[in-house]
């Protein structure tokens, strides 16, 4: 799955991870605009102001499945009533450190979902980025 990536929102309650998982794309290509976001709630608000704004939004979201108050579960069915627009611009990629065989499962479902774990690879990236 290569996809041209222009910009990416990484999701992530842990700040230490945004800021590797942020180091990892840079090394690939520095041309990729970063938007970290430690609140999902406060991703889910700017989705919903720009959904209709596919410039304002990233192509790929790194989503992690344990946060606070709304967790990667929950992220992803407040995504799922957006706009078309943004569905067809923005997919996403749990990232996560589960070894949780159900949460895997339940993340796997959604064929147009995909799934790594933590620490992202460059292999990983280079398999989705164009």
């Amino acid at each position: 799955m290569n996809m041209k990536i222009e910009k990416i929102m990484i999701v992530d309650d842990n700040e230490f991870d945004c800021y590797i998982t942020s180091k990892i794309i840079n090394n690939l290509d520095e041309s990729i605009d970063i938007m970290e976001f430690n609140s999902s709630l406060t991703a889910i608000q700017f989705l919903e102001e720009f959904q209709n704004s596919p410039e304002k939004l990233p192509n790929l979201i790194f989503l992690d499945i344990y946060m606070p108050v709304l967790d990667g579960f929950g992220f992803i069915e407040k995504f799922n009533t957006f706009s078309d627009v943004i569905k067809a611009h923005t997919k996403i990629c749990i990232l996560s450190t589960t070894v949780d065989d159900l949460y895997i499962h339940k993340a796997k479902i959604n064929s147009s979902i995909l799934y790594t774990s933590k620490p992202i690879t460059n292999e990983f990236l280079q398999g989705i980025i164009k």
